[in-house]
């Protein structure tokens, strides 16, 4: 029987899906009968209270305790993790593959370098390596993991306050995430211009995300934007609040992502809560998070782009097929569904409650 189960991370940024992965986390231990703490490097000043820093989680941390490491980056925390005794779980967010931050951010890209050389150090030594989509748990069958498995993200929507989108008029296409080279932002504007070239001549484009430490590659995409024609048809927000996200979502068309590195992307299963229809490139985990809840494209013709978009703003019977699916998807990520894959997770390495006989559901 175990204690405790503790959750360490590098960086514990406020709003930042890592973060609230985390915290979803801390309550399902707790609500398991685990005690639990999360301890981090890098602490946001909004989230003090509920967190400890890295260094003293050697101290805490007693005979028997499990601890889950947040995995998504390299940090100096990793070699804290690789020392402790008891059970140890890895986390895995995935890590962005270097060479997209390179020209725009060499010091993300050396982060991102140590992670993956960390990654590789840590997997054949844990006792579980657990992911947050099947894409990330087979990285780490290729790494030499003994025992994975896959424990999504709660789909908690109400900070943003789902209700079925009313599209508006002209098309609004949305995408939301980072603003990082990786995410190919530059394609979507290539299926705006397409799109406004043809079927949808209004059409618009919403990019909503932070735009920290890749101001060069933004400076790229508006050039691109200008270029094309379509500079005064794309609304760069930035970071937004919780509500102004919803209002987007609430009267977007299309939810498009051209993205091609995700280890989840949260923002797919947002779309599904308010009924948004997505459009999507088939890389990475993208294909796991929708499960046919999507339609999946594996070019970036823009061209073929804008018709497929083009017919799922006009369609209203694929429109409601797509949304249907939504719903259906959703189930999968509910707190009951995710909290017992997270139970089994740990109790296939015998971490169980003390004082529970059986895992809990």
């Amino acid at each position: 029987m175990t204690r405790a189960v503790h959750q360490l991370l590098s960086d514990f940024a406020f709003g930042d899906a890592m973060g609230v992965i985390t915290l979803q986390t801390h309550a399902m231990l707790r609500e398991m009968g685990f005690e639990s703490e999360i301890y981090a490097d890098v602490i946001d000043p909004r989230l003090r209270d509920q967190c400890r820093p890295a260094a003293q989680l050697d101290r805490d941390v007693r005979d028997g305790d499990a601890v889950i490491y947040q995995m998504g980056i390299g940090s100096p925390v990793a070699y804290l993790f690789a020392r402790l005794r008891g059970p140890r779980i890895v986390m895995y967010h995935n890590i962005t593959p270097p060479a997209y931050f390179r020209d725009t951010n060499p010091r993300v890209a050396s982060r991102l370098v140590q992670g993956r050389e960390q990654l590789a150090m840590l997997v054949p030594r844990v006792e579980l390596c657990a992911g947050v989509s099947r894409f990330n748990v087979e990285e780490m069958r290729l790494l030499g993991a003994r025992r994975t498995a896959v424990v999504p993200p709660v789909a908690d929507m109400q900070h943003l306050q789902p209700r079925p989108s009313q599209p508006s008029t002209p098309p609004l296409l949305l995408f939301v995430s980072r603003v990082a080279p990786n995410k190919r932002h530059d394609d979507l504007i290539r299926v705006l211009a397409a799109l406004r070239a043809t079927a949808q001549p209004d059409a618009r484009l919403a990019i909503v995300g932070r735009f920290t430490d890749t101001e060069d590659y933004v400076a790229s995409l508006r050039t691109l934007a200008a270029d094309l024609g379509v500079a005064d048809a794309v609304d760069w927000t930035g970071r937004l609040g919780n509500q102004q996200v919803g209002d987007l979502y609430a009267r977007a068309s299309v939810f498009v992502s051209a993205s091609e590195h995700e280890g989840f992307s949260v923002p797919l299963l947002e779309a599904m809560a308010f009924d948004v229809p997505v459009v999507a490139y088939a890389a990475a985990a993208v294909p796991d998070t929708l499960d046919g809840a999507g339609l999946l494209l594996r070019h970036k013709d823009p061209l073929a782009w804008a018709a497929v978009v083009d017919r799922v703003i006009r369609d209203g019977a694929l429109r409601g097929r797509l949304i249907a699916s939504g719903h259906r998807r959703l189930r999968d990520f509910t707190p009951d569904t995710v909290r017992r894959k997270l139970a089994d997770a740990l109790a296939s390495i015998d971490v169980v409650p003390q004082g529970v006989s059986e895992v809990p559901t």
